[in-house]
This record gives structure tokens, C-alpha cells and sequence, in this order.
């Protein structure tokens, strides 16, 4: 008896003698880890831009349409928060009055509708890492797609000035005295910077930043009947970019990745009741495809809403293929105006497409519809509907808008779709006379192909993966 006693003392001894060495392990290691974290220092920086004049204004009809702003790089490890950067001013409507016929595009917001291009590239390498042409068709499709009317009257409405509907933007442009302007503090809708990843911006990684804001047209920002009328221009002033930053004491490693999606744009035309749009994007691992739509012939024209996400018209059948073969769908998306040619009882026009407005959602959230959280898009709400919506349904800006788009998700998880080489299109049957062949009803297609990048990082310099 005595020797299993002491057998088990003995056991127990050792056990103890082992958890107490954890223990101990496990607070050496949770002191460590406590003392990095304090010494992981945040800055708050406010940038102006580099390419300032004594003016500090910025406008589409000035000799300085662009806006260029530099983050530098550091030898230490840095790293910028892509969501917290925010392009701060404010805007300024010449020609323009809030009670008139005077509109920005809603959800688009202030500043995101006068953006032309967005360009971020390597400071230290002179190197493009990603440029989103077509700003200004990219932001109210994700503003609207990603977001209820809770979002865009709190949060959004506060941030870069989007509202639920077209009118209200009359208010969200013009200021009650003109010469002062509106403020915005507006986020760059870019790949890149939504990525969910802090970018290493120092020596070892990017080596700084470089942004770019290339303005658009005044006749493509403030629309109406009165606009149009007095040639409404504008002007941005007052510019700082702000963001946070976080330096590391620890030395980055040798070589790292970075991925994010990037936003590629191209624009096309859609013009007969049967249309097939076909091209080589030359992009790899595209993770989704989103169109959205306006009539061609109000391009550039101030009467109306360049921003506007339009009803094509009654569209009857959709299907994607690649290398004319369907995919990834084996299958046409139908709608209830596959059946009946005239949707309009009671004088009302619907537009019932639940197979193509789910598949929309799903390609500008990249994430299968089960997953799909708010967004705008319903069945009769003013700024959204789906019922008595007409292929010009509000492109003057005083009536029922629409947030329509084809799209398809390929990926949301692994490497995306390889169309570098092959044939990616899409054919849409539409009702004769919605596309007939006619200038009056020809649709501006505007295609935004969601792709995988990697950056790949080392002392050497940087590679990018499209």
C-alpha cells in the first residue's frame, strides 16, 4: 500500500510540476504578445493634395481636373487601413438652385458622382496597382446592391452624400448659399482599399501610395431640365485625405501577398430585342460579372441622370455562356415577360424577374443569395421598384427610379474563373419594341468584372497577379 502510495504521490507531483510549467509558458507568452500590442503605435494622418494650387479648387472645366494625393512609405512596417481612408472636401454648384429641376445622382452620392477614374499605384516602383474607370456607374451599384435605406439615410447620407431618392439629391448638391458649398468625407470605391487586409505601405511592400482622382464632365454630374437649361458646373475644394495608419516593431517579413478584387470596367452596346455581347476580358480568377444599363442616347447629355442603373427594358429570357457553352448556369433565366409579352395590368408595367435580380445580388456581393444581407432593391419602393418602371423610368431625376443589372457569380471562395483566353458572353431577349434597333431605345451596357489580383511583395519589388 505504501509503495502505490508513493507511486501516486510521485505521479501527481510530476503532473503539477508539468501545469505549473505551462502555466508559466502560457503567461511568458501572453506577456509577450500583451507587450507588442502596446507597442503597435496608430496614426491619424490628413493629407492635402500634393498637386495643390493657391486656389485649392478642383474642377472638369479648369486646367486641373485631377486630384493627386501621396502616402509615403517608411522603413519600419506600416501598414494603412483601407476602410478607414476617406476623401474629405467639400463641392460647389454653379448655375444650380434646390428648388429647380437641379439633381445628383442619389446613390451615387456627392462626391462619388463626379468621379471619373480612380487610379492607385505604387509610390516607390511608379507601378499601377489597380484603376477603376467608370467610377461613377461602380459606386451606385454598390451603394444600392450592398445597402438598405436604413444605411443610406443614417450612414451613408452623413458620409458621401447618398439619399434614398433622386430628389432629395437636389438638397444633397445645392447648398443654401451657393458660394459655400456642401461637405462630403467620401470613401474611394476601390478593390484595393475594401480588401478587409491592412496594405503594408512601407519600404518592404508597396513603398507608399499614390491616388489618383480624375473628375468627370460637368454635363455628366449635375443633370435636370434647369441644369441643363443654365449649364450647371461644379467644383471640389477644401481636399484632405484622411486614414489610419499602424506602425509594427517587428521587421515584415522577406517576401508576403496581398489579394483583393479588383474592379475592371467595359463598356458596350446593347441595340435589337435578341443581342449577344461577346469579348476576351483577358482577366484570370474573375470572381463575378455585373452590367448595368442607361439609353445610349442620353450619354453625356445633362437632361438626364448618367448614374441612373436603368430597366432595360421587358426582358424575357438571359443566359451566360463561355466559349458558347452555358456556364456557369446550365440553364436560361426566365422571367414572367417570357410568357407574356405585355406586363401592364391596370396600366402598370412589372418587371418580374426573381431568377435574374437574384443572380445580380449575388455577383455584386460575391456571396451566394442565402447570404446576401440589405440592399435596396424591392418590390415597390420609390427609389427602387420593380412595378411601372419604364426603360427610361427617371432620367430626368423627379420620378419612381430603378437599381436594375444583370450579374453572375462565378466564385466566391476559391480562385475564380479563368477567362483570360476564352469568350465570355451573354444573350438577353428583349421585347421588340424595347430594343428595336433604334437610336431612341439602344442601351449603353456597362460591364464590371470583379477579379482576383494578388500582389506578390519582396525586397526586390512587387508582382502583380491579375
Amino acid at each position: 500500500m505504501s509503495d502505490n502510495r508513493s507511486r501516486e504521490e510521485k505521479l501527481a507531483s510530476i503532473k503539477l510540476a508539468r501545469a505549473r510549467a505551462k502555466e508559466a509558458r502560457e503567461g511568458r507568452n501572453t506577456g509577450k504578445a500583451k507587450s507588442n500590442l502596446s507597442e503597435i503605435k496608430k496614426q491619424e494622418i490628413q493629407l492635402n493634395p500634393v498637386n495643390s494650387v493657391s486656389s485649392g479648387v478642383y474642377s472638369p472645366g479648369s486646367s486641373i481636373p485631377l486630384i493627386k494625393f501621396d502616402i509615403a512609405s517608411s522603413p519600419n512596417p506600416i501598414y494603412l487601413d483601407g476602410d478607414s481612408l476617406r476623401i474629405n472636401g467639400k463641392i460647389t454648384v454653379t448655375g444650380a438652385t434646390n428648388t429647380g429641376r437641379n439633381f445628383v445622382d442619389n446613390f451615387g452620392g456627392r462626391f462619388g458622382s463626379c468621379i471619373d477614374t480612380i487610379t492607385i499605384s505604387s509610390k516607390r516602383l511608379n507601378q499601377v496597382i489597380e484603376r477603376v474607370n467608370n467610377a461613377w456607374r461602380v459606386a451606385p451599384t454598390v451603394i444600392s446592391a450592398l445597402h438598405g435605406n436604413e444605411d443610406i439615410n443614417t450612414v451613408l447620407c452623413h458620409e458621401g452624400g447618398h439619399y434614398e431618392t433622386t430628389i432629395l439629391g437636389r438638397h444633397a448638391m445645392v447648398a443654401n448659399d451657393g458660394t459655400k458649398g456642401q461637405a462630403f468625407s467620401s470613401r474611394l470605391f476601390a478593390g484595393v482599399l475594401a480588401s478587409g487586409q491592412a496594405l503594408d505601405i512601407s519600404d518592404a511592400g508597396f513603398g507608399g501610395l499614390v491616388i489618383e482622382i480624375l473628375l468627370k464632365p460637368n454635363v455628366s454630374y449635375c443633370f435636370g431640365a434647369d441644369a441643363a437649361t443654365a449649364q450647371a458646373s461644379y467644383e471640389v475644394s477644401d481636399l484632405q485625405l484622411t486614414a489610419c495608419l499602424y506602425e509594427k516593431p517587428t521587421a515584415p517579413p522577406k517576401a508576403q501577398s496581398f489579394a483583393f478584387n479588383s474592379l475592371s470596367t467595359i463598356f458596350q452596346t446593347v441595340n435589337s430585342s435578341v443581342s449577344v455581347v461577346a469579348l476576351t476580358p483577358g482577366l484570370k480568377q474573375v470572381s463575378s460579372i455585373i452590367t448595368n444599363f442607361m439609353n445610349a442616347n442620353e450619354i453625356g447629355n445633362q437632361n438626364f441622370n448618367s448614374g441612373r442603373l436603368g430597366n432595360i427594358g421587358q426582358l424575357r429570357a438571359l443566359r451566360y455562356s463561355i466559349n458558347g457553352q452555358l456556364d456557369p448556369l446550365q440553364y436560361r433565366l426566365l422571367t414572367d415577360e417570357e410568357a407574356n409579352d405585355d406586363l401592364a395590368p391596370a396600366g402598370q408595367l412589372h418587371r418580374a424577374r426573381c431568377m435574374v435580380d437574384r443572380n445580380y445580388l449575388e455577383s455584386v456581393n460575391i456571396r451566394r443569395y442565402s447570404e446576401v444581407g440589405r440592399c435596396v432593391s424591392a418590390w415597390n419602393n420609390w427609389n427602387s421598384g420593380i412595378v411601372d418602371r419604364s426603360q427610361t423610368a427617371n432620367n430626368n431625376g423627379c420620378e419612381q427610379g430603378t437599381t436594375a443589372g444583370f450579374g453572375i457569380l462565378y466564385d466566391s471562395y476559391g480562385t475564380g474563373k479563368d477567362l483570360s483566353q476564352t469568350v465570355f458572353s451573354f444573350e438577353l431577349e428583349a421585347s421588340g419594341t424595347d430594343l428595336d434597333g433604334t437610336a431612341a431605345t439602344a442601351q449603353g451596357a456597362y460591364m464590371i468584372f470583379l477579379n482576383k489580383n494578388e500582389v506578390l511583395m519582396s525586397p526586390g519589388g512587387i508582382q502583380i497577379a491579375r
